[in-house]
């Protein structure tokens, strides 16, 4: 268990310095096209495009981050008024039906990817199945990163510090 949580833990550290080179690139981007639009008055209409890709892949993979250090939106309420070991049971039911839901939106998300195959981006003509990728592939980093969760449930974060 310890080789998985390590390991699972190294491709979360891979993962952030790609979201980190990831936001840098869709920053330039927004700002080449505000630049171009409103300044020289002739839009890259590429840009938008794939900033609107870049930040499909940003949230997807950002979120199987989330699941490893509990940092996602939640309504902890039944939580906070539950006793400590009733709290850990629903802890972990949450978990549970965090991974079964991980698990169906990646395969529904790799059958959705594989049913755009074919059709093309309108700017870049790129394959569509290289947006919807995004879907299967972020919600197995965060099938991943639950399974993690369950089986180190002490890892936290401080507050506002991403390990």
């Amino acid at each position: 268990m310890n080789k998985y949580i390590r390991a699972i833990d190294k491709i979360n550290s891979v993962i952030k310095y790609l979201l980190a080179g990831l936001l840098i690139v869709l920053a330039v981007l927004v700002v080449l096209q505000v630049s171009t639009r409103f300044i020289i008055n002739i839009p890259l209409s590429w840009t938008e495009e794939l900033a609107k890709y870049l930040m499909i892949y940003i949230v997807f993979l950002g979120s199987g981050l989330a699941f490893r250090t509990n940092q996602h939106i939640a309504i902890d309420f039944l939580l906070q008024v539950s006793s400590p070991k009733t709290r850990k049971k629903l802890e972990k039911i949450i978990l549970w039906i965090s991974a079964i839901f991980c698990i169906a939106l990646a395969y529904y998300g790799a059958h959705l990817t594989y049913l755009v195959i074919g059709q093309s981006t309108p700017t870049l003509q790129y394959s569509m199945a290289w947006a919807y990728a995004a879907i299967p592939v972020g919600s197995l980093l965060m099938f991943f990163n639950v399974i993690a969760a369950l089986i180190d449930p002490h890892k936290k974060t401080v507050e506002g510090d991403i390990q």
